[in-house]
């Protein structure tokens, strides 16, 4: 069984990627956070459309990423991501949620909504990362593991340990443990 070969985009493509929504504006805002979420926590589609405010520990500054199968896992909030989830919470989510009807935004436990009011879904995600890569002038193929892959490699590139990644990632060490 062969399998497609996966792009990793250069720390430049991924932040220029990250930089193309218009911060400015609630969507832009919005598209920021999550595509900043999907590369610095290295999170899955699923994760980031999965992620609740309860996912959020400020205090430990942490994620907590839930995939669809497997175990939880904990990831750090970096600096970059922590701006833009702030300006997301403060700028735009109240406004999303307010345009789709919703009043009460404690009731609505997702992170990432919609102008409907509704938490956002995985083909969201995509159409998200194909407008913006497309925006931003990147010839590879953007999809769902592309930021996630590139935030490893960065890693590595950078001198971290390969079970710091393997943590990150979720993944298992050889032995079959979750390291996590």
């Amino acid at each position: 069984m062969s399998q497609l070969p996966v792009e990793v985009l250069s720390e430049q493509e991924v932040q220029r990627l990250i930089a193309h929504p218009d911060a400015d504006d609630v969507f832009g805002l919005r598209d920021a956070a999550i595509l900043s979420a999907l590369y610095y926590a290295a999170a899955t589609a699923g994760e980031i459309a999965n992620l609740d405010i309860a996912d959020i520990d400020r205090d430990a500054g942490t994620l907590r990423l839930r995939p669809d199968s497997g175990r939880p896992r904990r990831v750090p909030i970096e600096g970059p991501l922590a701006e833009v989830l702030d300006r997301y919470f403060e700028d735009s989510r109240k406004v999303l949620l307010a345009h789709g009807g919703v009043t009460d935004y404690e009731t609505l436990p997702a992170v990432f909504v919609t102008n409907k009011g509704h938490r956002v879904h995985m083909q969201d995600i995509r159409q998200i990362l194909g407008a913006h890569a497309k925006g931003a002038g990147i010839e590879a193929h953007v999809n769902y593991s592309t930021l996630r892959l590139s935030r490893a490699w960065h890693l590595r590139e950078a001198g971290e340990p390969p079970e710091k990644i393997q943590r990150m990632l979720g993944a298992s060490s050889r032995s079959g443990r979750h390291l996590v």
